[in-house]
């Protein structure tokens, strides 16, 4: 049975924590309805995709691991464990990069920038499309032999660990910054400022960013705004995850050349929704606006009981995923994006907004 059928209730909860504890603090401004619903319905939209794409991940890595490993692993030598983790987030930091300065992989990563919050939920805004890729940059660790059951439980520490440091609320941690992934540091990865861009890609250790020149602190006389340069401009968890794809088949669509068609896919995703285009006048924080629709007390109402709704539905899946087909458990997992892909789009439809919040 998935450990995420008891990992979800307690990011809600903590979810719920960090929410009372910022009103709390006078800092109300840290949650927005809409876009939490948004990072939350996207964080379960990951995860009626990634039930079968972490499968998938984990089948092409114990091929690799039976047919390339190298050594055998003692699992019971608490060492192996701290090896093997290390490695891991070694290879995570890549695997960010490429997601960051690979246009392909930008498609599949961007969903998780596309929120111009910061916070708790913010974090739950996961990509539904990595696995088809990620999985490949952890060939060191099946080279070595690390076993699966390894490989398995520090990619879950691993993602876990990354959960609470998207919080507004810890400041700096002193000499942590320069070793840890930390809130603040990872404020700076998430910002869209010209500082900021490209910055802090470490899972759980930013030595990795220090090493290879990504690194930045986060400067006091500059406020970090969230986001990216060229938004979403969408409450649709499902377009959120696709939309980038779009982008580049259009660019490869129109291209000229092989060249250039190779470019628009593997090269940087500058001059699409990262970086502003050509010609473009330089970003100003002072003075953004982040993205905001008006929505009526029903829509409200309506955007919680879809989040409870899935929520539900996700942890039934999580029981029943064992004994359901691939053909169910994709039908289920369709009704579910479709289900959410509605919700999303409705906060845009004129009859909901009649009343402003």
């Amino acid at each position: 049975m998935s450990p995420y059928l008891y990992i979800v209730p307690v990011f809600f909860v903590l979810i719920a924590i960090e929410y009372s504890l910022a009103r709390w603090r006078g800092r109300g401004d840290l949650y927005r309805f809409q876009d939490t619903v948004t990072s939350l319905n996207a964080g379960l939209v990951s995860q009626f995709i990634n039930i079968m794409g972490g499968a998938f991940s984990v089948f092409m890595y114990s091929i690799l691991v039976a047919q390339l490993g190298l050594f055998t692993w003692d699992a019971s030598n608490v060492w192996v464990w701290v090896f093997a983790l290390v490695l891991y987030d070694f290879c995570y930091y890549w695997v960010h990069r490429a997601g960051h300065e690979v246009n392909l992989f930008w498609a599949s990563h961007v969903i998780h920038h596309s929120s111009e919050d910061f916070n708790l939920a913010t974090a739950l805004r996961q990509s539904a499309t990595g696995f088809y890729f990620k999985w490949a940059f952890y060939f060191p660790l099946a080279l070595l032999g690390i076993p699966t059951k390894i490989f398995i439980v520090v990619a879950l520490i691993d993602l876990l660990y990354q959960y609470w440091v998207h919080t507004q609320l810890v400041g700096r941690m002193g000499i942590f910054e320069r070793f840890m992934v930390t809130p603040s540091n990872h404020r700076v990865h998430h910002g869209q400022n010209d500082y900021c861009i490209d910055k802090n890609y470490g899972g759980i250790f930013s030595i990795w960013d220090q090493l290879f020149g990504t690194y930045a602190d986060e400067r006091p006389d500059e406020k970090v705004i969230y986001g990216v340069r060229k938004p979403l401009r969408s409450w649709d968890p499902v377009w959120a995850n696709i939309q980038h794809y779009l982008v580049i088949a259009r660019f490869v669509g129109s291209a000229c050349s092989w060249r250039e068609k190779f470019a628009h896919v593997f090269g940087p995703p500058r001059g699409s929704l990262h970086l502003q285009s050509v010609g473009e006048p330089p970003f100003r924080a002072a003075e953004f606006v982040p993205f905001a629709t008006p929505y009526s007390p029903t829509m409200k109402i309506v955007g919680a009981i879809s989040t409870v709704i899935g929520t539900m539905m996700l942890m039934t899946l999580y029981v029943l995923e064992p004994t359901l087909s691939l053909l169910e458990n994709l039908a289920y997992s369709a009704v579910m994006l479709i289900f959410f892909s509605f919700i999303g789009r409705l906060w845009l439809h004129p009859k909901m907004m009649e009343t402003t919040r």
